[in-house]
């Protein structure tokens, strides 16, 4: 490999020549050379040489080759961006003898670094780079190198695409390569035709290679002699697996699947790369059951559709930032395990993550803006990425079924490969695919910090017509999201029957007839929702900005569960308090209404304020038939009267004035309209 040296540092130095086809003179720079990204930026084909040195703790990488696109904007491009994670200093831009300067501002984002192209290049116009760089790096471990960016790439606002590559690697004597490609006998190059996230090598010593042909598909499996029983479990099921996979959809995205060891603790595993995949802790294989390392195996496979041949639109800049790209990609592994009989134990982990985060009182939206990500400060990546993106998964396929839930995931295999797959995206095919819009759906469980929590609440068998009828109470529980929960009837002689239970409602009763007695009932039988088994108490702090969401009319159920609470806090906000008082009122809850207007009069509330308290007092008592008290608390409140037309209740019809107090001496207000019912009196 002919690799002339270049000035070397921790940055790394990058020359460009741009091979331009009727390159004109300076004047041909067009005036508008502003950077702007294609509406689908476009895929590149990478064409490199790279060659490794390690000296003592330094390892020195130096490369040379081309990038080829296409314009495939509706505008000339006249600037590039190229991601570099080193010195901006050390990049130089060339044109054959040439130099083409970088652009002087500093960029937003670091590690990227623009050029303005020595002319504009029309849509669909074919842009081809040629690329010499060099980095210098120290390690810890000269045993285990690796390299994610090691190479100059095109960089489109973060967005993700699908390119080609083609790499020739050298690596130091004594050391082995794995890589994101294919080695090519011929070319002697690692190829890869749809390359993500990048092309990845990791360079070894002293490690053993296995590998296995299936389908097409070249599955190699790094490991040393201590990891030897792992990696060759993984290995076979890899090859179960992509085989399954191939089943399931036609085709595996790559020709290649390298596994590679990772930690020395089985903590699982990551994709390092694309079409590699790092899996830990191979030489503490006996720490965990065979079954764990199966799935481990089939879930790095899965992602290889999800998350590298479908690209994630909602968090473009890495893939395992985006709650249904780890959720559908563990949702296919989920698919193999039960294919294969290993069992729910690995999926109902995720389950817990996410409930135990539920029940420390995370925020778990999963649709977050930056500003709540930023207090999202607990472990999203196992609770919310995860953990609740595969409960969202998992719950969606209860809700729709399994057989409309496989066209829905085999849809967006078939419709998004090489494509940025936003959930809004997912949510229409599932719309289209199901027939009913799923906006209840996707509002509780993506855009909310909700919880699911259903009970039995009661089961009666009696003997009928030779038969029994069953019947099961099921009681939404605390402030639930609203779900079709399935319900399983089982019988003494070994039979059950299912049904489900309506979303909209929060109390359901489901009847059952059957020749054999009951004997017991089973809530989510096949275990695909993550539940809550009691409802989240709300604490003290939560009261206010509750109280402050509560609907005027027909919210008096969750005012009262309020008012236990707000009445042993030291919640002082007498707009709180006047709030809840009218909200309860409506539902009869007398007493708990009047506690509400009395720390209002008693507490720090303008004059206007406590005169609205003292009418409301006595609107209670006279609601609840004690006249003489009502009398009585309606003069105090007329000696407090202000001037003016005072407080409008639209939600009841009424004002508390003066002109009201008066006339409610006269004669008691009929309530009979706006109480829902009695409670006390």
């Amino acid at each position: 490999m002919n690799l002339k040296s270049g000035r070397t540092g921790w940055g790394g130095l990058i020359v460009i020549g741009l091979f331009l086809a009727g390159c004109g003179s300076s004047g041909d720079i067009v005036e508008d050379s502003s950077y702007f990204t294609p509406q689908n930026p476009p895929p590149a084909a990478y064409k490199l040489k790279a060659r490794c040195r390690v000296e003592e703790k330094a390892v020195h990488l130096d490369g040379e080759g081309e990038i080829l696109f296409t314009n495939s904007g509706k505008r000339p491009i006249s600037t590039v961006a190229l991601e570099w994670p080193f010195k901006t200093a050390d990049l130089e831009v060339s044109i054959g003898m040439r130099h083409v300067p970088q652009r002087q501002s500093k960029p937003v984002h670091a590690g990227v670094s623009f050029f303005s192209l020595p002319r504009a290049f029309r849509p669909n116009e074919n842009v081809k780079l040629a690329i010499r760089f060099t980095q210098k790096t120290t390690v810890s471990d000269i045993d285990d190198i690796a390299f994610q960016r090691w190479y100059p790439k095109l960089w489109w606002d973060g967005l993700p695409t699908r390119d080609a590559f083609s790499v020739e690697f050298e690596a130091p004597d004594g050391y082995v390569t794995a890589s994101s490609g294919r080695l090519d006998p011929k070319t002697g190059a690692y190829e890869n035709a749809g390359v993500t996230t990048g092309f990845g090598l990791r360079i070894f010593k002293d490690i053993q290679i296995e590998e296995r042909e299936t389908g097409g598909v070249r599955i190699r499996s790094f490991y040393t002699e201590e990891g030897r029983e792992c990696a060759l479990l993984c290995l076979e099921t890899a090859v179960d697996a992509v085989g399954f996979y191939k089943d399931l959809h036609g085709f595996f995205p790559f020709e290649s699947l390298t596994i590679v060891p990772g930690a020395s603790r089985p903590m699982g595993g990551y994709p390092f790369a694309s079409a590699l995949v790092v899996i830990h802790g191979q030489q503490a294989f006996k720490q965990r059951p065979e079954l764990f390392w199966k799935w481990i195996t089939a879930h790095e496979i899965g992602h290889q559709y999800w998350g590298e041949y479908i690209m994630s639109r909602d968090e473009p800049g890495d893939y395992t930032e985006s709650w249904m790209m780890i959720g559908m990609g563990i949702f296919a592994d989920r698919m193999y395990t039960e294919s294969r009989g290993l069992g729910d134990e690995r999926h109902e982990s995720f389950f817990k993550r996410f409930l135990e985060g539920l029940e420390n009182y995370y925020d778990t939206t999963a649709d977050a803006p930056e500003s709540l990500k930023a207090l999202q400060r607990f472990d999203r990546n196992n609770v919310l990425i995860h953990g609740k993106g595969y409960s969202i998964v998992s719950a969606l396929r209860s809700a729709l079924g399994d057989d409309v839930f496989k066209r829905v995931y085999l849809r967006c295999v078939d419709e998004y490969g090489g494509k940025r797959l936003s959930y809004r995206d997912f949510q229409k095919i599932a719309e289209e695919e199901s027939g009913e819009s799923l906006y209840w759906f996707f509002h509780q469980w993506v855009r909310s910090p909700g919880y699911l929590s259903y009970r039995i609440s009661s089961t009666d068998c009696r003997p009928v017509n030779g038969g029994y009828r069953t019947e099961i109470s099921v009681k939404a529980q605390g402030e639930t999201m609203a779900m079709p929960v399935d319900v399983e009837a089982v019988f003494k002689d070994g039979s059950s029957q299912t049904a489900r239970v309506e979303r909209w409602a929060r109390d359901n009763k489901l009847v059952f007839q059957s020749q054999a007695e009951f004997d017991r009932a089973v809530l989510d039988p096949l275990g695909r929702l993550a539940m809550l088994d009691a409802p989240l108490p709300i604490r003290p702090k939560e009261i206010p900005d509750r109280v402050r969401r509560l609907a005027y009319l027909g919210s008096w159920d969750k005012g009262i569960a309020l008012f236990e609470i707000a009445k042993e806090s030291d919640c002082r906000d007498y707009r709180i308090w006047s709030k809840l008082g009218m909200v309860v009122f409506e539902g009869g809850y007398f007493e708990e209404a009047f506690t509400c207007f009395e720390k209002v009069l008693n507490g720090e509330a303008p004059e206007s304020s406590r005169f609205m308290a003292a009418t409301w007092l006595g609107n209670v008592r006279d609601a609840q038939g004690r006249r003489k008290e009502a009398v009585d608390l309606y003069r105090k409140a007329l000696s407090m009267a202000p001037e003016g037309d005072g407080w409008r209740h639209d939600q009841f019809g009424i004002t508390s004035s003066q002109e009201w107090i008066i006339r409610r001496l006269e004669a008691p207000y009929d309530w009979s309209g706006i109480i829902k019912r009695v409670k006390n009196s």
